[in-house]
C-alpha cells in the first residue's frame, strides 16, 4: 500500500459512540464489531438476569464476499488527501469516518431489539421480538 499524507484542517463531531471511530491517515486493516441487546418497555422495570447473546442474529456467521486473488490494483498517489472542513453529526454502531487509504475493511453491527408493550387491561405486557437481518 502506498502511503501518503492526509491533511484535515478542521474536524467537528457531535456524537461518537458504540465502537465507532475517526481515522485520519492511511490504514492497513480495519475490523470493527458492535453487538447490542436492547429492551424497550412501556413500563420501566429492570431485571438483573436479562440479556443474552444466544439469539440467532448473534450466532449466525456473516457471509462475506470472496476476495478474488487475481485482482491486483496498483496506484500512484502523488498528492496528499486534503480536506478543509469535515462536520459529522453522529457516528454509531461500528461506523467509521476515514480520511486516507485503506487496504481491507471488515465491519459487523448486530442488534437484537425487544419491545415489551402492555396489553389493553394494563396487565402483564406482551413481548414483541423481531430479528432483522441485513445482508453484509
Amino acid at each position: 500500500m502506498t502511503m501518503r499524507y492526509s491533511i484535515v484542517n478542521q474536524l467537528e463531531g457531535i456524537t461518537l459512540a458504540f465502537s465507532s471511530f475517526y481515522q485520519l491517515g492511511d490504514t492497513r486493516n480495519i475490523d470493527s464489531v458492535s453487538w447490542a441487546y436492547a429492551v424497550q418497555r412501556e413500563k420501566e422495570f429492570f431485571l438483573s438476569s436479562e440479556g443474552s447473546y444466544g439469539y440467532r442474529v448473534f450466532q449466525s456467521p456473516i457471509q462475506k464476499a470472496p476476495i478474488d486473488p487475481r485482482v491486483n490494483v496498483s496506484r500512484l498517489n502523488l498528492c496528499p488527501i486534503k480536506v478543509n472542513r469535515l462536520f459529522v453529526k453522529a457516528t454509531a454502531f461500528s461506523s467509521i469516518i476515514h480520511v486516507g487509504n485503506v487496504s481491507l475493511v471488515s465491519m459487523d453491527a448486530r442488534v437484537k431489539h425487544i419491545r415489551q408493550l402492555e396489553d389493553a387491561e394494563g396487565g402483564n405486557g406482551q413481548t414483541q421480538s423481531e430479528e432483522i437481518e441485513e445482508p453484509n
